[in-house]
């Protein structure tokens, strides 16, 4: 049987140059994956296109998974920080309104660079990275269970972690379904529609919308 591939990276980057070196690196590997696929993706590639020597790129990644694992890391981190910046606005809203929102707020993230999701979301089973996938996905928990806990009072739920971690699967498999299957559907409102349905019914089952529209075709 072959030996897994180590797929983290070499060493952590500390100061300012490694870090710089990195960034290119990240920044090379996905312009490949973006315009050559996974196939094509190879660290000779990276150095070419970074413009860097082959060993520069073996000092910080030992192989190309270890390159598509940290063009990763860096999306998701993308992808929180533009979810951290929407929820922060939602206030005082109310049930509805504020689930609408998240529900708007996880559409537009995923609307960021839907190719490049997909593409990962393609190569990490192979790689992999699933593990590391899901932990990275896992680091929304603390932000919706603690959403959930200011409005426990008004919410049909008896913990809002475990809470928490069913919507943040249930919304999850919708997307990453239509990330693979029908990206077109991002653009439409109603998929956010939709989904808001599916989380109002679980966290509030006695609360309803005045129109929920029939299913895109």
């Amino acid at each position: 049987m072959a030996p897994k591939r180590r797929a983290a990276p070499r060493k952590k980057p500390l100061q300012r140059r490694s870090r710089e070196m990195v960034e290119v690196l990240v920044d090379a590997t996905t312009r490949v994956l973006l315009k050559d696929g996974y196939e094509a993706c190879t660290t000779n590639r990276v150095a070419e296109v970074a413009g860097v020597s082959i060993g520069s790129v073996y000092q910080y990644f030992p192989n190309k998974e270890s390159l598509v694992v940290a063009v990763m890391e860096r999306h998701q981190a993308q992808l929180q920080a533009a979810m951290v910046e929407r929820l922060s606005q939602l206030g005082d809203a109310d049930l509805s309104t504020a689930v609408h929102a998240m529900m708007g707020a996880m559409l537009e993230v995923q609307r960021l660079q839907p190719r490049l999701h997909r593409v990962l979301l393609e190569q990490v089973p192979r790689i992999g990275a699933l593990r590391r996938l899901h932990e990275l996905n896992n680091e929304y928990a603390p932000m919706i269970e603690a959403w959930l806990e200011a409005h426990r009072g008004e919410l049909g739920i008896t913990s809002p972690s475990v809470a928490a971690y069913v919507l943040i699967g249930a919304v999850e498999g919708v997307l990453q379904r239509v990330l693979m299957e029908k990206p077109g559907w991002l653009e439409l409102g109603l998929l956010q529609e939709h989904l808001t349905r599916l989380v109002l019914s679980y966290l509030a089952p006695t609360a309803s919308a005045s129109r929920w529209p029939s299913a895109p075709s």
